[in-house]
């Protein structure tokens, strides 16, 4: 088996159970579509797109992440490049950690940070918003139009990733958008 497939199989163990919302569909689906389009856009993509939700949906640490990837025959840098990328993605300010800010506040203050990831978790992210928005449009109808509103003023504050990504995901929200009435 190769490393890839080693760690595919651990992430998809940390994360069974797990369900997307509001379908009987594995969480994993969606951490799969997103390492989808991530792996061929950047170095280390695929692995860096399957667990980009990892430290923030398990109970995993960093050093466990970087760990079993050396472990399972990724070279230290590498290792500490998906781990690095994925803690850049890991929501800071939670309900958890700032109970004194609005959710408003929080996701304001989440935009300003990650505008300032690496162009390697812009894009990441880009591609992650990609497969919600598909999520949103089948699945939560009611609330795809402010969603999408949200989700384009925080892509106009992410502009350090892939150029022609970031373009296709304000395409794909506008065009939603549109679709809906708004703007």
């Amino acid at each position: 088996m190769t490393s890839a497939q080693l760690f595919t199989r651990w992430v998809e163990e940390k994360h069974r159970g797990q369900l997307v919302k509001k379908t009987t569909a594995p969480y994993f689906t969606h951490l799969a579509a997103v390492a989808g389009m991530a792996g061929p856009l950047m170095a280390l993509g695929y692995e860096t797109g399957l667990c980009h939700d990892l430290l923030e949906d398990t109970e995993t640490t960093a050093d466990e992440l970087t760990n079993t990837l050396i472990l399972f025959g990724y070279e230290p840098e590498q290792a500490s490049f998906i781990t690095s990328t994925v803690t850049e993605l890991t929501d800071v300010y939670t309900s958890a950690a700032f109970p004194f800010l609005s959710k408003d506040e929080r996701k304001e203050k989440e935009a300003l940070r990650l505008s300032k990831t690496s162009p390697a978790a812009q894009t990441l992210k880009y591609c992650d918003l990609a497969d919600n928005i598909k999520w949103v449009l089948r699945h939560d109808r009611k609330h795809a139009l402010q969603y999408l509103q949200k989700k384009e003023r925080l892509v106009k504050k992410l502009t350090a990733g892939d150029a022609a990504v970031r373009k296709n995901l304000l395409t794909l929200i506008r065009h939603s958008i549109s679709n809906f009435g708004g703007k």
